[in-house]
């Protein structure tokens, strides 16, 4: 509390003081509330005035911690300010999630704007209404279910601070909800397209120019197969993906590769199909730092080295690029099904399909290993029960014998 000067005046029995700061032409007021000193600013030149609205003021705060309303009060804008300090600190320690960026984002571009000097009590479901109607103007259209959901978090965020500095009480937060529009399928590749690209690649990488222009093209050959035999996600947990995050081990005579991912959801491990140790060995054998150490050898050291890199050591970012060069080349680019692109997150799409549908994966299982929630796998892969209930819904699973079906299940699961 400031100190207060000769000139102050005492209401209510002590409770208030009414006081100048130094150089000041308008009153201050400060009382105790709950063991918390509040401090405000009449706005007031006349003394009679200042000690008016001091009155008022201080009945206003008892009337709030009797009802149990925040004693202090603060602007949205203030509180956004400070999760967003907080979310950025984490980022530049390297303990932040991927997605803080884009809540940090949404803050700054849709909800400071909107709701920037309303107090942090004060927005309730009437302003949530009218900032829904405002968004959809600024975005062009209605938002997204995956983009309300960001957008959801990031208020959260804000609310998770302000009740935990005492600006408001959980009760008092507003619920938010997500009508948007559901998520559009998802373009991938058949089971055809994707034998089409593995055959394909080895040529197209001959058909590259040496040097820098050919490391990408084996390099985007393994970082393909990686992705549609693990589910990893393109981008961040493939960005952040380390050699000392990948382990080998060995089961009944069989030989498993474990990766450690972390990105955009919280960390996770993930099991790569047959040949995904074979991948990663061929990146071992072009990395020049490495290559000298034998596969095994490397993994037990726990090196901090990318995986996914040129053979000089440095990583790309222009894997998209060159995914897309190729995919054109291929005449591979347009997903039949749905009209969009194909991206290197198709890749993801596609070892969901095809763990659904050809696997019969269950969906908690593929959830565990994508690093996503059930409801997620069940919103996005709906569409792929016909086929994964084809057996039942046909018949064909009690028209063959036990050998003749186990024998068309391991030509349905095959993969190249």
């Amino acid at each position: 509390m400031a100190k207060l000067g000769a000139d102050t005046h005492v209401l209510l029995d002590g409770e208030v003081k009414v006081y100048k700061r130094p150089k000041s032409k308008r009153w201050q007021a400060t009382f105790k509330i709950d063991e918390h000193w509040v401090r405000i600013s009449t706005g007031k030149r006349d003394l009679e005035e200042a000690k008016t609205v001091a009155r008022e003021q201080y009945l206003d705060y008892k009337f709030r911690a009797k009802h149990d309303l925040p004693v202090v009060t603060k602007r949205f804008e203030d509180v956004a300010r400070l999760a967003i300090a907080d979310m950025q600190r984490q980022l530049d320690a390297g303990a932040g999630r991927k997605v803080f960026k884009d809540y940090i984002k949404a803050l700054n571009l849709y909800f400071i704007p909107f709701f920037g000097k309303t107090f942090i009590t004060n927005v309730d479901h009437e302003k949530i209404q009218a900032f829904n109607a405002w968004r959809a103007e600024q975005i062009g259209r209605e938002p997204k279910a995956s983009t309300l959901n960001t957008h959801n978090s990031a208020m959260n965020k804000v609310y998770a601070e302000a009740v935990a500095r005492g600006f408001i009480t959980q009760g008092k937060v507003p619920i938010l909800s997500n009508k948007g529009e559901g998520a559009t399928r998802r373009p991938d590749f058949s089971l055809e397209d994707y034998r089409t690209m593995i055959r394909k690649l080895p040529h197209w990488i001959d058909k590259g120019k040496g040097g820098k222009s050919r490391d990408m093209r084996y390099l985007l050959r393994d970082y393909v197969l990686i992705l549609a035999n693990t589910g990893m996600r393109h981008g961040t947990e493939a960005q952040n993906l380390r050699w000392k995050h990948v382990t080998v081990f060995t089961e009944n005579g069989l030989e498993y590769v474990e990766l450690y991912l972390h990105g955009k959801t919280k960390p996770h491990e993930a099991i790569g199909r047959a040949g995904t140790i074979d991948y990663l060995k061929r990146i071992h054998s072009r990395t020049d730092a490495i290559k000298d150490i034998d596969f095994y050898d490397m993994l037990k050291q726990k090196l901090d080295l990318p995986v996914f890199c040129l053979p000089d050591g440095t990583v790309t970012e222009h894997l998209r690029q060159t995914f897309k060069a190729f995919l054109k080349d291929a005449g591979l680019l347009k997903c039949p099904k749905t009209g969009q692109d194909r991206t290197l997150y198709s890749l993801r799409h596609t070892y969901a399909t095809f763990a659904l549908v050809n696997d019969g994966m269950d969906v908690h299982a593929l959830a565990k290993q994508m690093g996503t929630s059930i409801g997620m796998i069940e919103r996005h892969y709906s569409h792929l029960t016909p086929r994964m209930k084809k057996d039942m819904f046909t018949g064909k699973r009690y028209e063959l014998s036990a050998e003749e079906y186990a024998e068309q299940k391991a030509k349905e699961n095959g993969r190249v």
